[in-house]
């Protein structure tokens, strides 16, 4: 029996390259499955974001936004070995801390309410030039726990544990935003 090779094209030109700089810089997230229609739209972007109307199981559900630091590094890929010496790659787990610098109120209160197994979402990686998730968002659990430094010198954090599971998400250049300007 033979095997399906997957030979996607690639670019390895001298001169035709795009380079994207890191950070992800906010994480947007709403209701889990309550993504967007067309997530290439900023005006339906614009239109969800709301950091400061209550919740109340409206349809759809506001788009929440964190400010932040955080990076996506390489995922945790558990294997299975099969017969004939042959390996199964498991699907990708993802996990980063997201270092929130606002430790204000609404911030902490946030972090407070959340579960303490976390609370699963969907939800967007935003960078300066990048979003990732596709229209329904990235199925994300977040845990957020209060980073205090020994160091006068340092600021508080609220770190929030971004994990998902599966393939590495769609990402399209940042629409306009106005959330994220």
């Amino acid at each position: 029996m033979a095997c399906t090779t997957v030979l996607p094209p690639t670019n390895a030109a001298d001169c035709d390259y795009e380079i994207n700089f890191g950070e992800i810089n906010a994480i947007l997230f709403t209701e889990y499955g309550d993504g967007l229609a067309n997530w290439t739209s900023a005006t339906e972007w614009n239109g969800r974001i709301d950091n400061s109307t209550a919740y109340t199981n409206q349809d759809p559900a506001p788009i929440r936004v964190l400010f932040g630091i955080g990076g996506l590094g390489a995922p945790e890929r558990g294997s299975i070995t099969l017969s004939r010496r042959r390996k199964a790659y498991l699907s990708p787990k993802f996990s980063f801390v997201f270092r929130v610098e606002d430790t204000g109120d609404t911030n902490w209160d946030f972090m407070r309410a959340l579960p303490d197994g976390g609370q699963t979402y969907s939800g967007w990686l935003a960078t300066e030039s990048k979003i990732l998730g596709g229209n329904d968002g990235i199925k994300i659990t977040i845990v957020a726990d209060p980073n205090i430094p020994e160091s006068i010198d340092e600021i508080w954090t609220i770190n929030v544990t971004v994990s998902f599971e599966g393939s590495i998400p769609d990402m399209i250049d940042l629409p306009a935003i106005t959330a994220l300007a």
